[in-house]
């Protein structure tokens, strides 16, 4: 079973400081680690939002956003969570 990341706590506690709630209550799979270990975050405002979604066991997360017609969830590929807190 992978290890999750020393700072994963920190950068949870990072992600409700800015505004973001647990989304859904449950665990989900994770697709980098196949662990029942995610949880997911969202935040809502005037430009759509942002959902991000992060593997309690390996640290893997990925984020999606509106797209420009605000139609649709598109996933940031270029996502790195670290990056996103500071």
């Amino acid at each position: 079973m992978p290890t999750p990341p020393d700072d994963l706590d920190a950068l949870i506690t990072a992600l409700r400081k800015r505004g973001f709630r647990q989304d859904d209550p449950l665990l989900h799979d994770c697709s980098a680690c196949n662990s029942h270990a995610v949880v997911k975050f969202s935040i809502a405002g005037r430009v759509g939002g942002r959902d991000i979604a992060i593997c309690t066991a390996c640290g893997h997360a990925r984020s999606w956003r509106s797209d420009a017609t605000f139609e649709k969830r598109v996933e940031d590929e270029a996502f790195d969570l670290r990056t996103f807190v500071r």
